[in-house]
């Protein structure tokens, strides 16, 4: 990332007095880490700066509690700068529940994406390949040349973590782990971000999990794929929020000798979630995703389409998810 490409986005920073950030819908880690970790740093500028997510931030992301917006006021014209993060196409924008970049921001819009899919859609846009979001806003952090206070490198190191797999993923680079020791410097908190992240499991998560793989598995390909479908019974059994399901899909992902895992669940309606994760960079699953409107990495990507039952998404994903094993 070069510095005039930051010295652009740090002026428009350092010219705004009143500054709104906003991510994706359903928060991952990183948006919710690159989305805080700004926040956090923007404050200790003395910029007033306020944070819309519409669907809250799940508990597995909760570092800290956070002041938020619901969505975007209606009266929003005392934002004179408003930053989008790690959000690759617009329906998927979180300025309200139903997704997508009003027309009223357009024209304050800095747009912040590590997508490799992302077209660039806002007026400004600060576009990279790396690991994370999260690890482009540390850089752009520390082109201020100021002192980053721990909330905000623990919050970019949680993005980093948690887009990398905790390092363990294709996507971690020489880059990524040179930003990870960076953040610790800057005194990132190690032990307290992967206890929340990875250590911190409610009971009935895991009693969800494991009903999960008992009774709502499916396998494919010579079992080389496997998905499992999340029905609502399922979730109302063991009182399970879906927006800490990041994991979940870690525990299929885990199955030995698999290569593609999916996730299906229900979002509302008609409307289904797939989310896809590949192990085997010969079999990616980002142009299944984009085939079908959808987004993300090649080893991480996912659509949301409209069926009718578990069984019809179920029947598209086995029937479109062959075409990556011809060879077997």
């Amino acid at each position: 990332m070069s510095e005039e490409r930051f010295s652009e986005v740090r002026n428009r920073i350092l010219q705004a007095e009143n500054i709104l950030l906003a991510t994706h819908l359903k928060p991952d880690g990183d948006a919710i880490g690159s989305t805080l970790g700004l926040a956090e740093f923007l404050k200790s500028l003395n910029k007033k700066c306020s944070v819309v997510l519409p669907d809250g931030i799940p508990e597995l992301y909760a570092l800290c509690e956070y002041d938020f917006l619901d969505a975007l006021p209606e009266d929003n014209s005392a934002f004179d700068l408003v930053i989008l993060l790690d959000t690759a196409v617009p329906p998927r924008a979180g300025f309200y529940k139903s997704g997508g970049v009003p027309e009223c921001v357009q024209e304050r819009l800095q747009l912040i994406d590590h997508h490799p899919d992302n077209a660039g859609y806002g007026k400004w846009n600060l576009l990279d390949h790396r690991a994370a979001t999260a690890e482009m806003v540390f850089a752009l952090c520390e082109s201020f040349g100021k002192t980053l206070p721990e909330s905000a490198v623990n919050f970019f190191l949680m993005g980093l973590l948690t887009d990398t797999g905790g390092f363990r993923f294709d996507n971690t680079d020489p880059e990524a782990l040179r930003s990870g020791a960076r953040l610790l410097e800057y005194g990132a908190k190690l032990n307290k971000v992967v206890n929340q992240i990875y250590f911190n499991k409610p009971y009935n998560q895991q009693l969800f999990e494991s009903e999960l793989l008992e009774k709502y598995l499916f396998w494919t390909c010579n079992k080389r794929v496997a998905w499992a479908i999340v029905p609502q019974e399922l979730l109302d059994k063991y009182a399970f929020d879906l927006r800490n399901a990041e994991g979940v899909i870690d525990q299929l992902r885990a199955i030995a000798g698999t290569e593609v895992v999916a996730i299906i669940s229900r979002r509302s309606g008609n409307s289904y979630r797939i989310s896809m994760r590949s192990k085997n960079p010969a079999r990616p699953v980002i142009d299944m995703a984009r085939k079908f409107n959808g987004g993300g990495h090649a080893m991480a990507a996912g659509m949301s389409m409209d069926f009718n039952s578990f069984e019809e998404a179920s029947g598209f994903f086995e029937q479109e998810i062959k075409s990556l094993f011809t060879d077997l």
